[in-house]
């Protein structure tokens, strides 16, 4: 699911903004950017998104669908 999630991310940012100004808003480096968008070091975590989606202006948003209730 995270690569889905990405790769549309990624198109986003493509649209609105260059690698490096994620990178200064996310306060990474630009290659640790490249690094997340092509999870070259495996699929980012939820929370690694959700960095990412702020910087880019946009919001990922989780919902548990699960229908599970505690007992």
């Amino acid at each position: 699911m995270t690569t889905m999630v990405m790769k549309k991310l990624v198109r986003l940012r493509r649209k609105k903004m260059t690698a490096s100004e994620a990178a200064r808003r996310m306060g990474v480096s630009r290659q640790q950017v490249y690094n997340i968008e092509s999870e070259y070091q495996g699929a980012p975590s939820i929370l690694t998104v959700e960095r990412y989606a702020k910087a880019i202006g946009a919001k990922v948003v989780v919902l548990d669908r699960s229908n599970k209730r505690a007992t």
